[in-house]
C-alpha cells in the first residue's frame, strides 16, 4: 500500500513531473492535484487543464435505490431490506435519500414512515405524481421533501396525457407545485423524459413556472437515457439561465452514458445527481452510487462521503437484491483491484502505483493478485509474501510458476490458484 510519505510521491512534487504539469496547469488546477497525491490519488493530470474551482462547496447525491432501484425487474425489498440499506446509505454519508412511492402499495407507505421514525442524518424525499392524493400520501408519511413528477416530452403529453397543451401542462404544474408546497414539503419538480422536449423555450418555462410557485430544486431528467454529455450540459446551462433554485439531473444508463452525462451537468452547474447502488433501475438503471462518489471527489475535489463504506455498500445492495454485479464493475467488483498478467504483477511489486492511481482502501477494497497461466515469478513472490507470510526465494517462485503454468497447458486446469493452493506448492517444492 502507498500513502503520501512515498519517495514516489515526494519525487512527483519536487521533481519533473510537476514542472511539466505547470506548463499546462493553472494555479487552480495545480492546488487540486497536488491535493489528491497527498491522499495517494494519481489520476490523470490532463483532467485539471483549464480546472475551475466549483462554486459549491459540496454535491448532493440523491440517492433513489428504495425508489428507482426497486424498480429493476425481479427486485423486491422487504421494509428491514430498505431500513438496512438506508442505514448504510446515511453512514457513507448520502445527504438526500428518495425513500419510494407511498401511492403505489400500504408497504411503500408504513416503509417510509419507518425510515422517518429512523431519524437518519439523510433528508427523505418521496416520490408522487402530479395528483393530490399522491401528495397528500407523501405529506402523511413525515417525509421531508417530495419528489413531484410530471412527464413533459411531447411523446407522454400525446399519449399518457391525451393531447394534453402546454398552456394545461404549465396550469397543472403550477396547481401541484404550490399544492405541495403548502405542506411546507422540500418540493423538487421532476419534469419526466425532459431531454425529449424539442421546445426549449417551453422547457424554461415550465421550470420558471415550478420556480415561481415554490419548487425548492429543479430535476432534469433523461429518462430513456438517449442523451449525450454535451446535451446535458446544454440544457443545464440554458435551465439555469432563467432559474435561481438549484438543478438536479437524473439520468438513465441505456446507452451506458449516465455517469458522464452525471458528470457534464455538474461540470455546467448542475448540484444534485440522483443515483442508485450498483446502478439498479429501469431497464440499463441509472447513475450509480459508488461510482459518482468518488468520480466527484478526484475531478472536482469537492466530496464529503465516506467512500471506504461504499465496497461494503454495494455488496450489501447485491445480496439484498439478488442482483449480481459482474467482477470487472469499477471501483467495486471482485476484479478492480486485482491484478492478473505477471507484466501488471511485476509493476505493483515493485512499486503500486504503477498499475493503480488510487489506493485499493480508499473504496474499502483491497489490492488481489490472481496466479494464473498469465501470471509470473513477482506474483507468485508478493501472494508469499503478502497473502501468506513467506519469505521464499526467487529460485522457489520460478519452480512454483513452472508447475503453475503446467496445469494450466497439461491438465487443462480453468481456475486460478488460491493462495492456499500456492502454499501447498511452495511446501512441496521446499520439500524437496
Amino acid at each position: 500500500m502507498y500513502t503520501s510519505k512515498t519517495e514516489f510521491t515526494k519525487t512527483v512534487r519536487k521533481g519533473r513531473l510537476n514542472e511539466v504539469e505547470e506548463e499546462y496547469l493553472n494555479e487552480q488546477g495545480q492546488k487540486l492535484l497536488k491535493r489528491l497525491k497527498r491522499e495517494g490519488i494519481l489520476p490523470s493530470p490532463y483532467n485539471f487543464a483549464n480546472f475551475k474551482v466549483p462554486s459549491l462547496d459540496e454535491y448532493i447525491v440523491h440517492d433513489s435505490t428504495l425508489r428507482e432501484g426497486e424498480q429493476t425487474p425481479g427486485v423486491i425489498f422487504s421494509i428491514k431490506d430498505k431500513l438496512t440499506i438506508a442505514k448504510k446509505l446515511d453512514e457513507v454519508g448520502i445527504q438526500q435519500i428518495e425513500a419510494g412511492f407511498p401511492a403505489a402499495s400500504e408497504k411503500q407507505r408504513k416503509c417510509i414512515e419507518s425510515l422517518v421514525d429512523m431519524n437518519l442524518d439523510a433528508q427523505l424525499s418521496a416520490f408522487a405524481r402530479a395528483k393530490k392524493e399522491d401528495i397528500d400520501l407523501v405529506a402523511n408519511t413525515g417525509a421531508d421533501g417530495i419528489v413531484l413528477s410530471l412527464s413533459i416530452s411531447p411523446y407522454h403529453r400525446k399519449y399518457k396525457f391525451h393531447g394534453m397543451s402546454q398552456e394545461e401542462y404549465l396550469e397543472k404544474l403550477a396547481d401541484h407545485i404550490s399544492y405541495a408546497e403548502d405542506y411546507g414539503l422540500f418540493v423538487i419538480y421532476s419534469a419526466e423524459d425532459t431531454t425529449r422536449e424539442n421546445d426549449l423555450n417551453f422547457l424554461k418555462k415550465a421550470y420558471k413556472t415550478a420556480e415561481e410557485v415554490g419548487a425548492d430544486r429543479a430535476r432534469i431528467i433523461d429518462t430513456l437515457g438517449c442523451a449525450s454529455p454535451n446535451g446535458m450540459a446544454f440544457l443545464v446551462k440554458e435551465i439555469g439561465k432563467v432559474i435561481d433554485i438549484p438543478i438536479e439531473v437524473h439520468c438513465h444508463n441505456d446507452l451506458g452514458l449516465a455517469l458522464a452525462n452525471s458528470l457534464a451537468s455538474v461540470e455546467a452547474g448542475a448540484s444534485t445527481v440522483s443515483t442508485s447502488v450498483n446502478g439498479l433501475g429501469e431497464r440499463a438503471g441509472i447513475t450509480v452510487t459508488e461510482e459518482v462518489i468518488p468520480a466527484l471527489h478526484i475531478i472536482f475535489g469537492t466530496s464529503p462521503f465516506e467512500m471506504s463504506q461504499l465496497t461494503a455498500l454495494s455488496k450489501l445492495v447485491e445480496e439484498v437484491s439478488g442482483i449480481k454485479m459482474p467482477p470487472q464493475k469499477p471501483l467495486t467488483g471482485e476484479n478492480v483491484t486485482a491484478h492478473s498478467s505477471g507484466i501488471h504483477q511485476h509493476g505493483v511489486f515493485v512499486h503500486p502505483t504503477t498499475y493503480e492511481f488510487y489506493p485499493p482502501r480508499l473504496v474499502g477494497q483491497r489490492r488481489k493478485v490472481f496466479i494464473d497461466e498469465l501470471g509470473g515469478r513477482h506474483g507468485i513472490l508478493y501472494v508469499a509474501k503478502k497473502e501468506l507470510g513467506l519469505d521464499i526465494s526467487e529460485e522457489t517462485a520460478r519452480k512454483v510458476l513452472e508447475r503453475v503454468k503446467a496445469s494450466f497447458y497439461h491438465e487443462g486446469r480453468r481456475s486460478s490458484y488460491t493462495p492456499n493452493e500456492i502454499k501447498e506448492l511452495i511446501l512441496e517444492i521446499q520439500r524437496g
